[in-house]
């Protein structure tokens, strides 16, 4: 039995823990919203605590078996001083704002896509400058470290049954590579059929320390406990 609740926790961890949260659904525009506080309570559980290396994303999906997003796929706050619209990119990944006074505000959220029809998705990944090619591997591992401290954190009493980081995915496109140099040589990566080169949280890579280099722009990076 204790073998059974130990795996059943580490299971609950690894779909909780990584994505921080089950974001809030919200309504069909114009009906209904959701309080920004639903967003503020989860982004806070990120924000609050020395996570400089690492980088909240929030995606806006298809539910499963849902048809496409109808589109553009649109998001305001009704904040105190008026509506203010968040931008997505291409991706419809967009950026909430970590703002205590829209929290105290009472401020709430509307999304234009109806109930049922999509979901959202939080991820963390490592933070790189917009239109980075170039990483040394030493900011790799500060990031994985910092991650694995974030999950121990969630956890709480029962860490030692957290899973730790095992892989950035590094999202840079179809037919990315990504070269490693370092004083044991040169060696390349290539991209999976997702576009994603990973990189694993190595020892001896922390130890070499090489320097990473992508041959197109990263868009975004993943910390993940799986390979």
């Amino acid at each position: 039995m204790i073998l059974k609740g130990a795996c059943l926790m580490r299971k609950l961890l690894l779909s909780a823990l990584v994505t921080l949260a089950a974001w809030p659904v919200l309504a069909a525009p114009g009906t209904e919203t959701a309080p920004y506080k639903s967003f503020y309570e989860q982004m806070s559980r990120f924000y609050a605590t020395d996570h400089d290396r690492l980088a909240l994303r929030l995606s806006i999906l298809p539910a499963d078996g849902a048809a496409p997003l109808a589109a553009p796929v649109t998001m305001t706050v009704m904040a105190p001083d008026g509506a203010v619209p968040l931008s997505l990119d291409a991706e419809n990944v967009v950026d909430i704002p970590f703002r205590p006074e829209w929290l105290a505000a009472d401020a709430k959220v509307v999304i234009n896509q109806a109930p049922g029809t999509y979901r959202m998705r939080g991820q963390i990944g490592m933070k790189l400058p917009a239109g980075s090619t170039q990483l040394a591997y030493a900011d790799a591992k500060a990031a994985f470290d910092q991650f694995d401290k974030l999950i121990e954190k969630e956890a709480g009493m029962v860490s030692f049954l957290a899973p730790s980081a095992r892989t950035l995915r590094l999202v840079c496109g179809a037919g990315c590579t990504v070269t490693v140099e370092g004083a044991k040589g040169t060696r390349v990566l290539k991209a999976d059929d997702k576009g994603r080169v990973n990189v694993l949280n190595d020892k001896a890579l922390a130890k070499e320390n090489p320097v990473l280099t992508a041959s197109q722009p990263i868009a975004y990076t993943v910390l993940t406990t799986k390979d």
